[in-house]
């Protein structure tokens, strides 16, 4: 693709143009460069106000033709006043015209199209700097992150968007890479207010012959961290909740101990005495008698008490502060501790409460039933 070079002042007016085979860009001395080139300027402030130095741009000739923009500053060793040189690729190579003779579009003009999109649309925040870094593109990404408002990027100094204390450190790992290598790792960085992004960096070193380039990828990583956070909390609450229920399991575990211990209780107080009577009883009425009653204290024993407001209010205050806490799932060691007193007084507490509500011997839990009657 042929490339044309042109020499500019300070003031971004022509010296010279060497245009190869292009003599359609033999320009003459002194003609300012936007006018050759089309484009609407008032001096070259504005014209690198629109095409930054450094950096590559597409743009359409005065003839129409497509070009490839690059503007350089000229070192001092050169042009003690200032100077640039401008370079414009010219896209020879031309594609298929898809219809008629409408013109198609060049190779390199896709392949800079497709470049600048890929650029520009990249998740990641992307900068390029010169080994003094110097930014010399940025993506819209990092436009999103770091710039304020319709502030442009290119220009500025990577170290806008660093902390203080990890400025030297960033630094001295990127100019300790070779070229084609590569450092990533997790970092702090400052939005236009201070505010800071943790990002996921990348930094690439590129070099062509004596000029050396920085890329830098910038993965935001808030969302990430939110989810880790969010994914955090769930599992607490998880484990909160697997924390109560280990806690009810073991009211329940203590409630059936103490269900199996009362009614074993309550058989050798109350059933056996009939059963030794009914077996040593000659009468066969007496018997049946004994049977009939017998009968009549097991279901009476199955049955839960139905007036519960009346049962409750046979309880002392710190009974009710027990039925309270079994209620909420506190556990008994938990309780005894809260209220003060000793594990077995708890129990001793527990069984006449139990005994109060009818609840002696019966197939109730304490828990379930102050879970269906919740005390007041």
């Amino acid at each position: 693709m042929p490339t044309v070079l042109i020499f500019c002042d300070e003031a971004g007016r022509i010296v010279e143009a060497r245009a190869g085979k292009n003599p359609e860009w033999n320009l003459p001395p002194g003609a300012p460069l936007w006018e050759a080139l089309g484009m609407e300027a008032s001096d070259v402030g504005e014209l690198l106000t629109r095409f930054p130095a450094g950096t590559a741009h597409s743009l359409t000739g005065p003839l129409g033709q497509p070009l490839i923009l690059n503007l350089v500053p000229l070192p001092d060793r050169l042009a003690p006043s200032g100077g640039y040189l401008a370079t414009l690729t010219m896209a020879a190579l031309t594609l298929t015209a898809p219809t008629g003779d409408s013109p198609a579009p060049t190779a390199s003009a896709l392949d800079y199209a497709v470049f600048n999109a890929v650029f520009n649309d990249a998740r990641e925040a992307i900068l390029l700097t010169d080994d003094s870094f110097r930014i010399l593109a940025a993506n819209r990404k990092a436009h999103t992150l770091y710039a304020a408002g319709d502030e442009c990027l290119d220009g500025s100094a990577l170290p806008r968007i660093l902390p203080p204390s990890d400025e030297p450190r960033i630094l001295a790992t990127a100019r300790a890479l070779k070229n084609g290598a590569s450092w990533r790792g997790p970092q702090a960085t400052l939005g236009p207010a201070g505010q800071e992004t943790p990002v996921r960096m990348t930094i690439r070193c590129l070099s062509v012959g004596r000029v050396r380039l920085y890329q830098f990828m910038l993965g935001d990583q808030r969302r990430r961290m939110a989810l880790e956070r969010d994914l955090a909390r769930s599992r607490r609450q998880v484990a909160d909740m697997d924390t109560a229920l280990k806690h009810v399991l073991r009211n329940v575990e203590e409630e059936r101990q103490e269900l199996k211990e009362g009614l074993v209780q309550q058989v050798r107080e109350e059933v056996l005495p009939t059963v030794e009577r009914i077996v040593q009883e000659d009468s066969h009425l007496v018997r049946q008698a004994y049977r009939s009653a017998l009968e009549e204290r097991i279901a009476d024993m199955a049955e839960a008490p139905s007036d519960t407001a009346a049962l409750f209010a046979l309880l002392t205050p710190r009974e009710m502060d027990i039925c309270r806490l079994i209620q909420q799932s506190w556990q008994g060691r938990a309780i005894a501790e809260q209220l003060g007193i000793s594990f077995e007084t708890l129990q001793t507490h527990r069984k006449n409460i139990r005994r109060k509500l009818g609840l002696k011997g019966g197939p109730v839990p304490l828990s379930a039933f102050l879970q269906q009657h919740p005390p007041l």
